[in-house]
């Protein structure tokens, strides 16, 4: 077997280590090999091989062509009584008396190489006059002086065996690479992982476990807590290890229709809190962000510096603030410049304009909704402005038109600092400051009933109102200079007012305040002529060098388009009223005038 298996192995292309032992130094055998994964022999010796932890053992089968034609040689040379002796697993069973080719044949099977012997002993006595069996059979029978066969195994059952033994080889490492793969990940998951048996043993853990369960780093890990959260009735728990705060759940590890231990998961509460946060800075960087500073802010008059100093104090406080302005002086960079300056600058800024979306979506826009809420829901739901907005800012302009149904739901969450989305039943926590903005007077809102004053005095902790251009005319030259200067930059020109220019812009009204001076500057910025007049200004402002008219007059162009004097006469009337008011004074539907401010831009 020893000169037949190496050339076996040559033509399988593998290598093996031959061994040539018996069964009192077979293990030691093996042990001299300690890179090998799989032993191929048989008889005792495959016995013995499988008391090596970590060894396979494939057994070289008895090869029966070979076996009838040693019975067939023997009966031949006139042997009428042959007995077959060996370890029990080279018979497959196989025991008792036979008779094959005219002669009686015992085969008996032994357990040791002493009852080998001592059965080929019993045979002869017996008066068997051959043996065939194993090395130590062949050896006894041959003492003893009579004719010995040795049971061989030949070529194609070593071949088979070897086979066999580079299948294993190949299973072993698809189940090393198998389990390498499994150990990454678990060990590179976010959840500390214990295996638990139904004897309350820790079969398997990994490195977060560890780490959570140690007192130190150099420590051992002490797994007595991890028992007493699995015997807790509750399946999810908040608890606390070694000072670490961790969400741990209990799964139970069923295979074959019954429980086999349970399966324990933690996730340290840092963590979550750590991937919440990352997961809104990717809603921010998504458009969620706040590009006003205070140094955007500009105008020299006292009572703007007065604001700007106020506003900074507010932007270290979390206080709900309301800011009032007519349309166009600068609500929201009033808000993104607090939101800039105070701790909350790295969360999202979020902005929505009450009045811009239908009332039927404002509740889905704010609170979000899961899937399958209502016809038309987005698959997979959808998160609310309050949800992107958690740590950070949800500005609210035209907090005015809130309807009154929403506001009672609106106060609640204010309250609360808790939102459900729409379709669910789960509360969801929120961290959220709320800056509002309006061009009412909410006052007296509250006092007509069209506003709720509970609502009214949540929104209103702080308050900054911020005075219209016609109250501080020395700040209209610097703003129009510094929009002048952004537009002519983009153009490579440069542009000049004259005196009488100044003037004239410092004497108008401006009822659309800084976004009105704003786009005159645009204009202004597209002339050819490096100094800018007085006439120049005029022909800009296609003739509204008008004082504000307080007698019921509509200030608006004398030229332009149908489409054109349409969005002045909306923008104005927003200037000055309510939006039902705006609806019934144009005898138009609420809806109609949403869909009118998303087509004109009336409402930026």
């Amino acid at each position: 077997m020893s000169d037949i298996a190496p050339e076996v192995a040559d033509e399988l292309g593998i290598d093996i280590a031959i061994e040539t032992t018996d069964d009192a130094q077979a293990i030691q055998a093996i042990q001299r090999h300690p890179e090998v994964e799989v032993v191929v022999t048989r008889g005792g010796l495959a016995d013995l091989a499988r008391q090596v932890p970590g060894v396979a053992v494939v057994e070289i089968a008895m090869s029966l062509n070979e076996l009838l034609s040693q019975l067939s040689t023997l009966t031949q040379r006139g042997f009428k009584r042959i007995g077959m002796v060996s370890r029990a697993n080279l018979f497959s069973g196989a025991v008792g008396d036979f008779q094959i080719l005219g002669a009686q044949v015992r085969i008996q099977p032994e357990v040791s190489e002493s009852a080998i012997q001592a059965g080929v002993q019993q045979l002869v006595l017996e008066g068997f006059e051959a043996i065939i069996g194993c090395r130590t059979a062949y050896h006894t029978a041959r003492s003893l002086g009579i004719e010995a066969v040795v049971l061989e195994s030949g070529r194609v059952p070593i071949w088979s065996a070897l086979r066999e033994a580079l299948r294993i080889l190949e299973a072993k490492k698809l189940e090393k690479l198998q389990s390498a793969q499994l150990t990454a990940i678990i060990d590179n998951i976010d959840e500390a992982v214990i295996a638990i048996t139904p004897t309350h043993n820790v079969s398997f853990y990994n490195r977060h476990a560890k780490r959570i369960f140690s007192a130190s780093p150099s420590s051992a890990p002490d797994f007595s807590r991890a028992l007493d959260v699995v015997n807790s009735r509750d399946k999810e728990q908040v608890t606390t290890i070694n000072g670490n705060s961790v969400v741990a759940r209990s799964i139970p590890l069923e295979f074959d229709n019954s429980v086999h231990g349970k399966v324990l998961t933690l996730q340290e509460v840092a963590r979550i809190q750590a991937s919440e946060s990352k997961i809104r800075l990717t809603f921010l960087q998504k458009g969620h962000v706040a590009r006003y500073h205070f140094s955007d802010l500009v105008g020299s008059s006292k009572s703007m510096q007065q604001l700007i100093a106020r506003a900074r104090v507010y932007a270290r406080h979390d206080s709900n603030l309301l800011i009032h302005g007519e349309t166009g002086t600068g609500k929201e960079v009033f808000a993104q410049s607090i939101h800039n300056d105070s701790r909350r600058k790295n969360a999202p800024f979020v902005s929505v304009n009450i009045a811009s979306i239908a009332p039927s979506l404002l509740e889905s826009e704010l609170f979000g909704y899961v899937d399958g809420a209502f016809t038309g829901a987005r698959k997979g739901g959808k998160p609310g402005l309050f949800e992107l907005a958690h740590g950070g800012t949800l500005f609210l302009d035209e907090i005015g038109e809130l309807a009154p149904e929403m506001q009672s739901r609106f106060l609640r969450v204010l309250q609360e600092r808790e939102i459900m989305r729409i379709g669910d039943d789960k509360i969801i926590p929120v961290n959220v400051r709320i800056i509002s903005a309006t061009n009412r007077d909410l006052f007296a809102q509250t006092v007509s009933g069209s506003f709720r004053q509970d609502l009214y005095y949540r929104l209103h902790v702080v308050s900054l109102k911020i005075p219209p251009l016609r109250t501080r005319a020395q700040d209209i030259p610097l703003i129009f200079a510094h929009y002048l200067q952004r537009f002519s930059a983009q153009s490579g020109q440069a542009h000049r007012l004259t005196p009488a220019a100044e003037r004239l812009i410092t004497s108008c009204s401006w009822p659309g305040n800084i976004r009105q001076l704003r786009n005159l500057a645009e204009v202004v910025a597209y002339s050819e002529t490096d100094i800018i007049d007085a006439h120049d200004i005029a022909e800009a402002m296609d003739d509204q060098v008008q004082a504000v008219a307080d007698d019921g007059f509509l200030i608006i162009p004398d030229k332009g388009t149908l489409k054109r004097l349409e969005s002045e006469i909306i923008r104005n009337l927003m200037g000055k009223m309510p939006t039902n008011a705006v609806c019934s004074r144009l005898g138009i539907s609420r809806a109609t005038l949403w869909r009118k401010l998303q087509s004109l831009g009336a409402n930026e």
